[in-house]
């Protein structure tokens, strides 16, 4: 694909800096210079006229709730990325305000533990789960739509096999949004071609992908789904959207979730970006990524 001039520039601007190098890193390494940054929860004070904007605790940790003041029968949760080593953002935040009222849905934002917390990955999930059940109460499964991008589409398709483990009988949220799932890799033909993608991928590469893992498990020991993808239980789930990056080293995962999630009867939507970086599809950093964030829109406003 032609690449627009600010992707170009954009390109040499993160060829230049060391994030890649950063999230390669050994975990404490890592840890220690996102620790620098770390600033606790950010959570700003958002009005608008079309939607109430609260937040409520889930098991300790913030959710930001926005409502429409004109009732909506549909929510969308929102899970950011950074390999829990960040809260959403105030621009995040923002954001997802601004989805919620283009989309025509409620949404929340959910402040889930983090590394700098002392939380590792089944904190998270459990955290998730009892929000998702909060949510049930005030909407039916079908009108629930997860999304997330990077660390957080993994928590997104993840948190599907967790509701399974638990046994309690939840029902199904809708459908899931998920820009670039992070995963382990699980066979030699998968890290044989993330290696390939490396080349082109500005962020990450297969030792940032063990990392970051390794920072999140924290040396725990945890179902072999909260590590894989392509082992979840994908029981009731019923549409997935996937959209990859086409330079990006997680790519190399993405038809075989597709296939693990299709052997449960899930209808998969993938997109795969010519060209395009780690989580385009919900950072429309340039131009280029326009048409995949117009599809992520699209996608969660019905």
């Amino acid at each position: 694909m032609k690449k627009s001039l600010k992707y170009r520039f954009l390109l040499r601007v993160f060829r230049l800096l060391p994030a890649k190098g950063i999230m390669a890193a050994p975990k404490e390494k890592a840890q220690k210079l996102f620790r620098r940054a770390y600033k606790g929860e950010n959570v700003p004070e958002l009005t608008d006229p079309e939607l109430e904007i609260s937040r409520r605790k889930v098991n300790g940790a913030t959710v930001l709730i926005y409502k429409h003041k004109k009732a909506s029968d549909r929510i969308g949760i929102y899970l950011v990325g950074g390999g829990m080593l960040k809260y959403p953002q105030p621009g995040q935040a923002k954001e997802v305000m601004q989805l919620a009222k283009e989309c025509g849905l409620d949404m929340l934002l959910p402040y889930y533990p983090i590394l700098f917390t002392g939380a590792t990955l089944p904190d998270v999930y459990e955290m998730l789960y009892r929000m998702y059940k909060e949510t049930l109460n005030h909407y039916a499964a079908e009108n629930i739509c997860l999304m997330g991008g990077s660390s957080g589409g993994n928590l997104a398709i993840g948190l599907i096999s967790y509701i399974n483990e638990k046994g309690e009988g939840l029902a199904i949220p809708g459908k899931i949004y998920a820009g670039s799932p992070g995963t382990l890799l699980i066979t030699e033909e998968e890290r044989a071609l993330a290696v390939k993608q490396e080349k082109t991928d500005v962020i990450m590469s297969v030792k940032a992908i063990d990392s970051v893992w390794d920072g999140m498990t924290g040396g725990r020991e945890v179902p072999a789904y909260m590590k894989y993808l392509q082992l979840g239980d994908y029981t009731g789930l019923k549409d997935v959207y996937l959209s990859f990056g086409g330079d990006e080293v997680f790519l190399a995962g993405a038809q075989s979730i597709r296939k693990r999630l299709e052997e449960f009867g899930v209808h998969v939507t993938m997109e795969i970006g010519e060209g395009m970086y780690h989580s385009y599809a919900m950072l429309p950093l340039a131009k280029d990524a326009e048409d995949g964030y117009r599809h992520f829109k699209e996608y969660i406003s019905t």
